[in-house]
Parts: C-alpha cells; structure tokens; sequence
C-alpha cells in the first residue's frame, strides 16, 4: 500500500473537516459550510460509507478525500499536506518525492522555518534577564500569568539594531554545515529582517512579541507591542506574507476553534492581551483581531465554525466605530450577531481582574444587543443630530445607499422587516418605499473557474436532443451502477453478443460521449483491470480534476443508494444493457461527416478502430466520433 493510501486510510475526514467546519449528521452524510466559497447555507457534504471517504460542495463544485481538503484549505502542495497528515495520524512515511522550489528561500516550507526559529528566538530573550526586561515587566504590570505566556509562546525583541540579525547569520551558518534548509533571505521576505543604512537590521526591537498562528497551530506573523513611551505605533503587525494576510487570520482561532464549535459561539475582542485573559479565565471561544477591522473574510471563517457572534469592542467612541464597521461586514452573513458593552468602561482583562469580573463579563455578553437593533438605534442618535430636514434626509439617503450595497436585501426576511419597520416608525415613510429606496448590490459578471484564472462564460450550449440526453442519462447511470458495486470487481455483464463480459471489457472509454464521463470510466477501468475492489476515494485520488471528482462522489451516492435497495448483479446488468441498446441505436443512425474531413485521417481511424473493435457497430461509433472532435474540437466543460 502506498503512503498516500495508507494516510487515507488511517485518516477520519468527518473529523479532520470538522476541526475547521461545523458539520451535522444527516443520514449518512454529514452537512456543513463549505469553506471554499461565500457559503449561506450548507452545501458541503462529507460522505463516510462503506469505507469511503469524500466531501463535495453542491455549489461550488469543490470536491476531494482529505488530502485535497488540506491542500485546498491550507494551501499546501501535495508533499507537505501528505507530511501533515502522516504527522497528524502517526504515519512514518516510506517515499516521498518532491521537486525543490525554483525559489528555496521563498518556499512555504523554508518561511515556516524562518518564522519558527524567530518565534523561538524570541521567547528564549523574554525569559533572559537583561534581554527581557523591559517586556517581563509589561507582562506583569497586566497580570498575564506565566501559564498563559507560555500557551501563547510571548517574546521579546531585544531593544537593539541586530540582536536578530547576529542570531540569523549564526543558524544560517549551523544549518548549511548540517545539511539543513534555513535561509538569510526568507527572514527578510517576512519583515523580520530588514535593510538599515549600514547593513540588515532587525524588523522589530523593544516589544512584547504576540505569535500570531494559523489554524494548525503554526506560527504565521507577529504582532508587536512598543514597550517604550512614544515608541509609534503602538502595535506592529508582520507585513502580509505567502504565509500570512492580516485580512484574513484572527489571533488564538488556533486555541479557540474547538471552544466555538462545540459552543456555536464566537466572541471577537479587539486586543490580544483581552484574548490572553479570557483564555486564561477559561473562556476558550474567544478571538482577537489583529488592529485592523472585520474582513467579510473574518466573517465567512467564523460563519463556518457558530452560529452565533458576540462583538466585545473598547467602549470609547474608536470601539463604537469599530462595531459600526463591524455590523456592517457581518450584515449579509445569515449568522446571529450581538454587541456587548462591558460595565464601568473597562476591557475585558480589566473586567476580569476585579473581584466578581467573571460573573460581570458573563451577564454583559447574555445581555448583548442584536446587531441590527444596534445599527437602528445609532442611526436614531445620528438622526437626532440633524439640524434641518434636508440634513435628515441626507442621513437617511446614505444610510440606505450603505445597506444596499452590504447587501441588505439578501439577510433573512424577518431580519430585514424589523430594521425596516424601525426605520419606518423615525423617519415617518412607509417601508415599502424605503425598501424600494435602496439600491442593488454591484453583481460580477459571471465566470467559470479554471485551474488557473477564471475566465468569461461562454454562451449557452444547443439544448441537447432526446436521444443525447437519453444517451448520457444512460451513461451516468452505468457509471452510478459500477461505482455502487466497487467492492465486487469480479461481476460480468453480457453486452451484445459478447456474452457475459468482465466490467473492464465491456465498453471502453470511446462508448461514453461526455468528455467527464470518458475519463472517468478510463479510472474505473483501470481499477477493475487490476482484478481487485476498490473504493470510490481510491478514484478520487487518481485524479486531479476537480469536475471528475465532484462526479465520482455524486455518482457513488446515486449508485451506492440504488444498489441497496435492489439486487446488485441484475441492476448492474439493466444499466448495462441501457448503454448498449442505445450505442447500437447510434451506430445504426450515425451523425453525418462533413465532407471537407480529411479522408487520410479517416482510413488511419478505420483502420485502427477495426483491430480495436470488440463488437458490430463499433467502427461506426469511434468514426463518428472522431468526426465529431475533427469538426467540433473538445466538448466544452458545462456542455451536457
């Protein structure tokens, strides 16, 4: 068994899917978002039956076992995914091969070293007693406990110009002479080095370092606090990397994405030392952003994971303003959305800190306001403002110009009336009229993804004639059928007069008309000439194609559900007997050739299709369908 089998097999994908996606159990799927797309409800299913393992997205198309999951998700290349999953099921690899990166400094893998030994650096000088000092002492002015700055690996840049620099050159040194993969320039391509006046200087010095870490625990950036007055800014963020993009990764989801989706619950505060504390007080389903605001990227990674968010900003006006901006990312997203303001105008470490905080911190998110309800009463503040009913319609006229392009229209109907008749009851219009006031969010063209780049939609195919759909109906359901019986490779069926055939023989790939179904039955084909059963994962994995992969899926559940309810030997053969009849209808009645056909090309396909043939018909069938690739070229993707 090779090593990408043997991972496949020891790996459980509801399990590994579920620490990233809240998945629920439905008949013998389980349902979730899917991670992959601007999912509003769940599309993504995880198939676990009879040893086979996959997920596919209804909507989007995205479709695998779970090393595309990992590859996809975490945006790894196949050898690391394979290493990843291999470490995580405790799985020695035997053969790995992989080509080396055209740019080895700037690999995903030689910036996670790079990043791992600065991390380590670091938190080695937070614990030194000169190098540390200053940062020890920030540390404990706002009570973090040392269980706490050990779970979440704090450091200290050393305040000077090359402390990093000088450790760099000596690991870089060490690693060359042990044969290892450590690059001077891969610490320069994440900031932690830079370009000074008279050589490399360090990129962060005299600060408290808070790792920022991805979803597996990897440490991806920093953030960094000034631990010197007037030290601007305050708090320095890792510029966006191939590893990180502040847009999109919020501080301790890695410690938190479990808490939140066993709780359905994510509560988002706005400093890393407020995460730090409630971590520390044992709220686990909490995160932090990273000085910027609320991404629709933030909101589509916790949309997965609860049902639920709580917004715990500053209570200052730079904190209202952050909830504001926040609202309104988190407006289209069909997710529950409350604001808590914490008591006496403290943050959450404050809060914690005194006597009762806990208990305080609790009652404040139970009591948190509901997110529209928030954005209807600061609109009524603002409205109160206004001077003169020209200013007042101004306010009205931009706040519904904001919704609309939020995309107002698309939340939950219930949602939607109650703002509505609230703005109704100010502002004295029917909401009708307000409603019909608010313009339509801006809508892309449409695409089609590739592998590459998305490109534009091409115009609509010729509806298809009865007897093609019949045709490819036919055909899918012969796929369904094998595929549902994948564990029984020694069935036979009898085509024509053949007698009873091996699967493997009975049609070869030129029998299926849609290119998708060609390739494959060129897997399945494969498979079964080996003799042996095998799973539909097992086709997953042979293939790269993400269509290919969709419809494996979707045909094993199609075929697996009928083959339980009937008996397995005659539905095959049914199936079977379906596509002959309808090739030999075809062959009878063949397409016409265009006569500028070049007639050389013709007699070489005749030629090699009569040693190839295995019944009456089949020339007719390959010749028409060279034809028809001759004259036509590829059949488009989306054609039926």
């Amino acid at each position: 068994m090779s090593d990408r089998d043997r991972i496949l097999e020891a790996t459980d994908l509801v399990a590994l899917v579920g620490e990233h996606v809240a998945l629920k159990p439905k008949g013998r799927e389980h349902l979730g978002l899917c991670p992959f797309h601007d999912d509003r409800s769940p599309s993504m299913a995880v198939v676990t039956h009879k040893g086979n393992a996959f997920y596919k997205c209804f909507a989007c198309g995205a479709a695998g076992n779970a090393i595309d999951f990992v590859m996809e998700f975490h945006k790894m290349a196949f050898p690391e995914a394979l290493r990843h999953l291999a470490a995580r099921a405790g799985i020695q690899l035997r053969n790995i091969r992989e080509e080396g990166p055209k740019d080895p400094a700037n690999s995903r893998e030689a910036l996670r070293a790079a990043m791992a030994a600065a991390n380590r650096f670091y938190r080695k000088c937070l614990a030194d007693e000169r190098l540390g000092a200053m940062a020890r002492e920030h540390v404990e002015r706002r009570a973090l406990s040392p269980e706490a700055v050990a779970q979440f690996e704090l450091g200290a840049s050393p305040d000077g110009w090359d402390h990093l620099v000088t450790h760099v050159e000596r690991l870089v040194s060490h690693a060359a002479s042990g044969g290892e993969t450590l690059h001077r320039e891969s610490f320069e391509a994440l900031g932690l080095v830079r370009p000074g006046q008279r050589g490399p200087i360090d990129g962060f010095r005299g600060r408290l370092m808070f790792p920022i870490h991805d979803e597996l625990g990897n440490c991806i950036a920093f953030g960094a606090r000034a631990l010197k007055e007037g030290d601007e800014p305050k708090y320095l963020n890792s510029p966006d990397s191939p590893l990180f993009s502040k847009g999109r990764t919020l501080y301790a989801l890695h410690h938190a994405r479990r808490a939140i989706i066993e709780a359905k619950h994510a509560l988002i505060v706005e400093g890393y030392v407020d995460a730090l504390a409630l971590h520390a007080a044992g709220v686990h389903n909490v995160v932090a952003t990273l000085g910027t605001a609320l991404t629709k990227e933030h909101a589509r990674t916790l949309q997965r994971m609860a049902e639920r968010i709580t917004l715990v900003f500053d209570p200052d006006a730079a904190g209202e303003r952050a909830a504001d901006r926040a609202v309104e990312t988190f407006l289209a997203v069909p997710i529950d959305v409350r604001i808590a303001k914490l008591p006496d105008g403290l943050d959450a470490d404050e809060l914690l800190a005194r006597e009762g905080g806990r208990g305080e911190f609790d009652a404040a998110i139970d009591a948190g306001e509901d997110a529209l309800a928030w954005m209807v009463r600061r609109f009524r503040a603002d409205l109160r403002s206004a001077e003169s009913m020209s200013g007042r319609q101004q306010r009205l006229q931009a706040l519904l110009q904001k919704l609309g392009e939020l995309g107002f229209r698309s939340i939950d109907p219930l949602r939607r009336r109650f703002v509505l008749n609230a703005l109704s009851e100010m502002v004295q219009v029917p909401a009708e009229t307000l409603e019909r006031s608010m313009p339509l969010p801006r809508t892309a063209a449409p695409v089609i993804a590739t592998q590459n780049e998305p490109v534009a939609a091409p115009a609509a195919a010729e509806p298809p004639t009865p007897r093609h759909r019949a045709r490819l109906t036919a055909e899918r359901n012969f796929l369904a059928a094998v595929l549902g019986v994948s564990d029984r490779a020694d069935l036979r069926v009898t085509v024509g007069d053949a007698g009873a055939l091996p699967l493997a023989e009975a049609f070869t790939e030129e029998h299926f008309d849609h290119r998708d179904h060609r390739a494959l039955w060129t897997l399945i084909a494969a498979r079964l000439e080996s003799g042996k059963s095998f799973r539909v994962q097992d086709i997953v994995a042979d293939t790269n194609v993400p269509t290919l992969k969709l419809l494996a899926g979707e045909l094993y559940e199609t075929g697996s559900r009928r083959m339980e309810s009937a008996d397995a030997t005659p539905a095959l053969q049914a199936a079977a007997a379906d596509l002959d009849r309808l090739l030999r209808t075809a062959a009878e009645t063949p397409l016409p050739l265009r006569k500028d056909l070049d007639g050389t090309t013709l007699q070489a396909v005749l030629e090699r299709r009569r040693k190839e043939g295995h019944r009456p018909g089949a020339i007719a069938r390959a010749v028409r369908g060279e034809a028809r690739t001759a004259t036509a070229g590829p059949i488009p993707a989306d054609s039926p």
